[in-house]
């Protein structure tokens, strides 16, 4: 007899298959019915297996990651002919790579298993679209993911069992520095990162994938920050935005391209000396916005703009570190002022839709930092006296901007 849930399943995913039409744009909410359609395959194929099936699954993920990072650091997918039906044997591709063929093999089969590359029936090699992509930047995410979060959480159950069976929470004493043996270093997590320039270099280039994880326009109307005429006149130096962390000054460019009422001149860029002196230099930010050299572990030195704005900075602190930050700013707020923290958010129930950022969560707290849900910022913002009046979500992606203001009395 037929199992009804299985034919359930069956019959949505071949209705959804139907209206499927294959995206353009790149967005969360283009990607919608691409990540619907994979999940409910997801959902099939889980209803199907039983546990040993699952464990054999999770054993060839286990072998698949280690060997992609592998073949990744030997340059190895690069050797693999890309034409249409164009394969290589092993032998080949050792002499193509310097990589002993034998070691090539037992590395390679996990990855034909899992369907990131093939095999032909004589034995020899073919790439996929998911071996050529990792050639370039999807492989530098995955290897940031990888060597800064993976390795590090390896060793969890160890360090819960050093330090208790908590959250962590420090900058200074967490997974990523008991990992490197540094916990007694006094150095910060960035800190023992940039002892290791070229590993550095690629979790910088590979975080530029948050851009598409969180966007940042399109969903909060910063225009509303531009200064009227009366505003002005009571006070001509007041500041439309202050971007608090805000890099060389990337964000700051695109909220000005795309939101036309807001004046450059009425808008600071805050960062460490180093990250100001390199905006300065490229001329990254627009002409006429201020740069100012800040921690923003200190006072807030810019008294009464409208708006206070994190872009994913955030979820690389815990809660005790993010109410400091905050209590740096409340001071210096103007009745009307606001906090905009742009970052991701997680549902109050999990579902295969938002999957990714429980992921990214567990790869916050190697760092002792954490992603939150609207709750959690509620709770945030109530603890420095602040309340929370808006959540602006992201159309399609689970993330937003949180808008807080001085708690009235």
């Amino acid at each position: 007899m037929a199992d009804p849930s299985l034919t359930s399943l069956v019959t949505e995913l071949a209705k959804l298959a139907a209206d499927y039409v294959p995206p353009t744009g790149h967005d969360a909410a283009s990607q919608a019915p691409k990540v619907a359609l994979v999940n409910l395959s997801k959902k099939i194929m889980y209803s199907l297996m039983d546990p040993g099936m699952l464990v054999q699954a999770h054993s060839l993920q286990m072998a698949e990651m280690v060997s992609i990072r592998t073949l990744l650091d030997l340059k190895v997918f690069e050797k693999i002919p890309t034409g249409d039906g164009q394969t290589i044997t092993a032998k080949e591709l050792s002499e193509k790579s310097g990589v002993q063929d034998t070691l090539l093999e037992r590395l390679l089969r996990p990855l034909v298993a899992s369907g990131f590359i093939t095999q032909s029936s004589d034995g020899s090699y073919g790439s996929t679209k998911f071996s050529q992509a990792y050639i370039s930047f999807p492989g530098l995410f995955f290897t940031l993911m990888f060597d800064h979060f993976l390795q590090p959480m390896t060793d969890l159950p160890k360090y819960l069992k050093t330090h208790g069976p908590v959250e962590p929470t420090s900058f200074y004493v967490n997974p990523y520095s008991d990992y490197h043996q540094a916990s007694d270093s006094g150095l910060t997590t960035w800190e023992i990162m940039s002892k290791d320039p070229e590993k550095l270099k690629t979790f910088q280039i590979g975080l530029t994938l948050g851009d598409t994880m969180v966007p940042v326009t399109g969903y909060y109307d910063f225009d509303q920050l531009a200064l009227t005429p009366e505003e002005l006149e009571r006070d001509p130096d007041r500041v439309s935005l202050v971007d608090i962390g805000g890099g060389v000054g990337n964000v700051v460019k695109r909220i000005l391209q795309d939101y036309k009422k807001l004046n450059p001149k009425n808008v600071v860029l805050q960062d460490q000396d180093n990250i100001i002196d390199m905006a300065d230099k490229e001329k990254t930010p627009p002409e006429g916005v201020r740069l100012v050299k800040h921690d923003f572990w200190g006072p807030q030195p810019i008294k009464g703009a409208k708006a206070y704005y994190f872009r994913r900075v955030f979820h690389d602190y815990s809660d005790e570190l993010c109410a400091k930050a905050l209590r740096q700013i409340v001071p210096a707020m103007a009745p009307d002022s606001r906090i905009l923290i742009a970052d991701m958010l997680l549902p109050d129930i999990m579902t295969e839709k938002e999957a990714h950022t429980a992921a990214l969560d567990v790869a916050c707290m190697v760092m002792g930092g954490k992603e939150r849900t609207e709750d959690d910022f509620r709770r945030l913002f109530d603890s420095v006296g602040l309340d929370l009046v808006a959540i602006h979500r992201a159309p399609g992606a689970a993330a937003g901007v949180v808008e807080g203001k001085l708690k009235t009395e």
